[in-house]
């Protein structure tokens, strides 16, 4: 099973993705991101309005969170911000932890893996279908994937083939993040991250009862909101890792 889809944020102007053309080609899923860091106020902003283009044209929603954490507490912060974006949204594909700013870079292994799982299990916990997105050679080095083992991922490798993402990471993945280049002019007029889905994720998440799909059962979560760092966001993901 290859399922196509892509990704998007506000670097993707809201309204100008036609994502009724998009679907027209085949593709069946879109992964938004709801928002970055760990105050509210660091919401996409493009969001909204992404999300419901999507959903009139058809295809299948999940959403990403953008993680600038550093410890534990920030990353249960993150988690709350998160939830409160997504509650009333009608999500039947996977919520995602993205995990790859600089900041992260200088902690250990041990470090990175704690703030991703203190992340997830606190959505999962929520009722969510959880993943965690990075980069193969983040995968494969800086974060210990027995720890992170009962999640699901959402690998980014912009290496040609499957074949050569195990020279960076050999564990499995649900979902293959291939490309950040490709144009549909159709769709939008510059690149779009393309991804592969290699699980029936809707299907999955709606026989496990998870997402809250058509029910009120909408988690409440407290959000101390502090001020937003107002870090730049990259658009894509750093290249250097991998081989040309």
């Amino acid at each position: 099973m290859t399922i196509k889809g892509i990704d998007v944020s506000r670097h993707q102007k809201a309204g100008k993705v036609n994502f009724e053309e998009l679907k027209k080609l085949g593709y069946e899923f879109v992964i938004i991101r709801a928002g970055y860091g760990k105050a509210l106020s660091q919401k996409d902003s493009a969001f909204e309005s992404h999300y419901a283009a999507a959903k009139a044209a058809g295809l299948h929603v999940g959403a990403y969170h953008y993680s600038y954490a550093v410890n534990i507490a920030e990353a249960k912060q993150e988690a709350d911000c998160f939830l409160e974006w997504i509650k009333d949204k009608e999500l039947d594909y996977p919520v995602a932890f993205d995990m790859e700013d600089e900041c992260q870079k200088s902690l250990t292994n041990a470090q990175r893996t704690d703030i991703a799982l203190a992340f997830m299990e606190k959505v999962k916990a929520a009722g969510y279908y959880v993943m965690i997105y990075s980069s193969a050679s983040w995968l494969g080095s800086k974060l210990d994937m027995d720890e992170l083992k009962s999640f699901d991922v959402w690998c980014a490798a912009f290496v040609g083939s499957e074949a050569n993402i195990k020279k960076y990471y050999g564990g499995s993945y649900g979902i293959w993040q291939y490309s950040s280049s490709i144009v549909l002019p159709a769709v939008y007029t510059s690149r779009l991250d393309h991804n592969y889905a290699y699980k029936d994720y809707a299907k999955i998440i709606k026989n496990a009862g998870l997402n809250h799909l058509g029910d009120n059962d909408i988690p409440t979560i407290k959000v101390d909101d502090p001020e937003p760092d107002d870090k730049p966001v990259p658009d894509v993901i750093d290249l250097s890792a991998f081989e040309k």
